[in-house]
């Protein structure tokens, strides 16, 4: 079952407030003495403030801050350690090296100072964060939760843990639409880090925004003359270059499994995404001729897990289609079982691990699948016919089919083996390690 929580807030209207206790280790002078970075130890002492940042709790930032860097009152009266909202458009990026003798402690190789254009000004600031995820440039939108570094210089300097990015020109038709509905895709982007990784509090973020955006998707064109079509693709791409399709909108076909309404308990969770829930459906995604085989863990000398016809599909949205809900009926059951033919428009989040009884009895790890965030439902299922003449021929076929396969039974179980050695080398397999 999928349940994380994690917040990002940009809030606050109250009167400036300190946030240097925020931040072990650090007073004014020492904040101040971060900038400009001209040498190897101001980048150390920049990279360690940094560090403070991001570790720092972002609600309690939030709720330092007297509101934007955007309002003239508020930015004449701050002053270092200041908590304050910044926003802006990229007008230049500045890269910084991290002392090689900081990187492993700090978790940090870079960072950037982002030279913003204040929206309906002609003023600019600068703020210091660790290097953005993804392809940033010049024009793209950026804010963030952050503190005074200098506010007395023509062009004021804060620093941030993290930076929220929008950009103007996203890289795929699934950024595009998300970034539509205020997705910060920075989040998105960190996401790659953890495939294959059970769902953290670190998803939170990406995970929520990404399932309100699927709730409200706008799929309108972007270019009149272009229609934003989904890729259409296959479990078994993602499985083996997940990194190409984080935040991609896709189209796959599958067939559900089980599906669990899961409360949402956290208000601003809540307020997020306009309600108290939303479903996960586990599924199976057909996997052609391919065979995926999963290594078991370093200490298992066993022959690698092997899985062929269909393979497990994660998929979560805010709410079900009509021809599901009607085939639930009245259930009010958490969990139930139900097998349907679909295919599915959603934004491919990342591979998740988690536990299942097929792992558990062949002896192997966490399962590793694809988690979706779906945004249309399509019934893949054959109409229902009531022509009381095909059913009954129909009923036939079925009766004649099932005479032959009892028929078969013998001999299909006498030669199992040699069957399933045969089908095996006529399909293609593919070793992932997952």
């Amino acid at each position: 079952m999928i349940a994380i929580a994690s917040t990002l807030c940009f809030s606050g209207q109250s009167p400036a407030q300190s946030a240097i206790d925020l931040l072990s280790g650090f007073d004014a002078q020492r904040i101040e003495a971060c900038y400009p970075v001209s040498d190897s130890n101001v980048a150390g002492e920049m990279s360690r403030l940094l560090f403070r940042m991001r570790k720092s709790d972002e609600d309690a930032l939030a709720s330092r801050s007297a509101g934007s860097i955007t309002d003239p009152t508020v930015a004449a009266e701050l002053t270092t350690g200041d908590a304050v909202e910044v926003e802006g458009t990229i007008e230049a990026v500045r890269q910084y090296s991290v002392p090689e003798s900081l990187t492993e402690f700090l978790e940090l190789e870079t960072f950037q100072e982002l030279v913003l254009a204040l929206p309906d000004s002609e003023d600019s600031i600068a703020v210091f964060a660790p290097s953005l995820v993804g392809k940033i440039s010049e024009g793209d939108r950026v804010k963030a939760n952050a503190i005074v570094i200098d506010a007395s210089s023509a062009e004021q300097v804060f620093a941030a843990g993290r930076v929220a990015w929008f950009p103007a020109m996203a890289e795929s038709v699934g950024w595009k639409l998300l970034a539509r509905q205020g997705v910060d895709l920075s989040r998105i982007a960190e996401a790659a880090s953890r495939n294959r990784r059970s769902l953290e509090a670190a998803d939170g973020d990406a995970f929520y925004s990404m399932l309100a955006a699927a709730k409200n998707l706008n799929t309108d064109p972007f270019d009149p003359a272009t229609s934003p079509d989904p890729l259409a693709i296959e479990p078994v791409e993602l499985l083996q270059s997940p990194q190409d399709y984080h935040g991609q909108w896709i189209r796959m076909n599958a067939s559900t499994v089980r599906i669990t309404r899961i409360s949402v308990s956290d208000p601003a969770r809540r307020a997020q995404l306009g309600q108290d829930h939303y479903y996960q459906v586990d599924a199976s995604g057909d996997l052609g001729n391919t065979i995926i085989q999963l290594a078991r863990s370093e200490d298992d000398p066993g022959e690698p897990i092997r899985m062929s016809g269909s393979y497990p599909v994660s998929l979560v949205a805010a709410s079900l289609p009509s021809f599901l809900i009607e085939q639930l009926g009245d259930n009010d059951a958490v969990v139930t079982m139900l097998s349907h033919p679909v295919a599915i428009e959603g934004f491919f989040y990342r591979l998740w691990s988690y536990k299942n009884e097929f792992m558990t009895r062949e002896g192997g790890g966490k399962q590793v699948g694809p988690l979706i965030v779906v945004s249309a439902w399509q019934s893949m299922a054959p109409p229902a016919s009531d022509d009381g003449q095909v059913q009954v021929i129909g009923y036939a076929l079925a009766v004649g089919i099932a005479v032959a396969i009892l028929a078969t039974i013998w001999w299909t179980r006498r030669n199992a083996k040699e069957d399933a050695k045969a089908r095996e080398s006529t399909l293609d397999s593919i070793k992932i390690d997952l």
